[in-house]
């Protein structure tokens, strides 16, 4: 029944596993909804108008941000079965990285996250079907455009990418790769050239610009004969190769084969033995409560604004009456003080002084990820101190 990840929420994960648990006080509440309408279609609209009518009321709020949860986690099996091959990251930094991200778009409120959302336009019957689509949609985009900052054909056909590439820059990877011919590059001019003379996007093109494809290759060099499969054949040969020069495949990967029945939701947890990625989690969740318990009370403060109350740090210098530069070297020096912990826990070497360490975006960006993704400790260590 779908309108359980109403009432669930993530109760642990373990590499590319995710662990649910029931919320009693929404399990109730679902219940109590389901018994007054039809079925689990209505659940879904009575949810959703619930959102609209009432925004700021905590239980609606908490059962939309434990669907998206639900949502996020779908959607990272999906990005990380097709990507995961060329990212530096495995699954769980993956969902860390969503849940961030679409922790940032909600602000708090879950309408928030559907504010282009039109429910007018939704056929009797399939709200929730529309509705999954076009969240699922959105955390994927979502995903895909923050992978682009690091990893540029993420998320890319081949076709697309072809497209964002001149000739001679084409020309010149396929040379280096040894299976240049002219019967390429003449085949891309002649795509690029249509396609700029299109009015339609790439992903809607039909059979008639693939067409003017084949016209012009043929004007230019009649004793080319190709059809349109062959010529789109070459042009994906193409795009896999930019894709594999600009972003090069992690062969440490190997995929997980996920499907649409797959089932990662178990009701009675407590009677299952922790794995040993968990123990080690719940161990490397110690060893930070630990550091941050000897934090000087300035950089607790800091890290709290920063990691909880997803301040800036230009409103942080604001309210602790310090240059902006003092925040950003602080958050800097914790991270890599997170840094060395990791480091010392995998057997990795690591300079001893925090100014020798250079911490590349990548790291960076897993630490903020982390340390937000488990800011309840920060938040624990902030009340016992007060």
């Amino acid at each position: 029944m779908s309108v359980r990840y109403f009432y669930t929420t993530i109760k642990a994960i373990e590499g590319d596993r995710v662990f649910w648990c029931e919320v009693p006080q929404l399990r109730k509440s679902i219940n109590a909804i389901a018994g007054s309408v039809a079925d689990d279609e209505a659940v879904y609209f009575y949810l959703w108008q619930w959102l609209q009518n009432d925004p700021n009321n905590q239980l609606v709020k908490s059962h939309w941000m434990v669907f998206l949860q639900y949502r996020s986690c779908r959607v990272t099996q999906r990005v990380y079965q097709n990507v995961g091959h060329r990212i530096d990251a495995d699954y769980e930094t993956l969902f860390y990285y969503l849940l961030n991200l679409l922790s940032t778009a909600i602000t708090n409120n879950p309408r928030n996250f559907y504010g282009n959302f039109q429910d007018n336009k939704t056929k009797p019957g399939f709200f929730r079907l529309i509705l999954e689509k076009w969240t699922d949609k959105k955390l994927r985009n979502t995903l895909y455009n923050f992978l682009r900052g690091e990893y540029k054909t993420i998320g890319r056909t081949n076709l697309g990418i072809v497209s964002l590439f001149s000739a001679n820059k084409i020309q010149k990877v396929l040379r280096a790769s040894g299976i240049f011919n002219e019967n390429h590059l003449l085949i891309f001019n002649c795509f690029r050239e249509v396609k700029k003379a299109s009015l339609r996007s790439l992903d809607k093109w039909q059979e008639e610009d693939w067409q003017q494809v084949i016209d012009r290759l043929q004007q230019l060099q009649p004793q080319v004969i190709l059809t349109v499969e062959e010529v789109q054949a070459k042009l994906n040969q193409i795009g896999e190769i930019m894709r594999n020069h600009i972003d090069p495949p992690y062969s440490r990967f190997e995929p997980t084969n996920y499907d649409d029945n797959s089932n990662y939701f178990w009701e009675n947890l407590s009677s299952k033995k922790p794995s040993n990625d968990l123990l080690q989690q719940q161990e490397i969740q110690e060893d930070i409560n630990k550091l941050l318990i000897t934090l000087e009370d300035e950089v607790k403060q800091i890290a709290y604004c920063y990691y909880h109350q997803k301040m800036t740090q230009a409103q942080i210098a604001n309210r602790l009456g310090v240059h902006s530069s003092t925040i950003s070297r602080e958050i800097t020096q914790l991270c890599k003080k997170i840094y060395q912990l990791l480091c010392a826990r995998e057997g990795k070497d690591c300079p001893i002084l925090l100014n020798e360490i250079k911490l590349q975006s990548r790291q960076k960006q897993e630490i903020d990820a982390y340390l937000e993704y488990f800011w309840a400790l920060l938040v624990s260590v902030w009340r016992e101190e007060e």
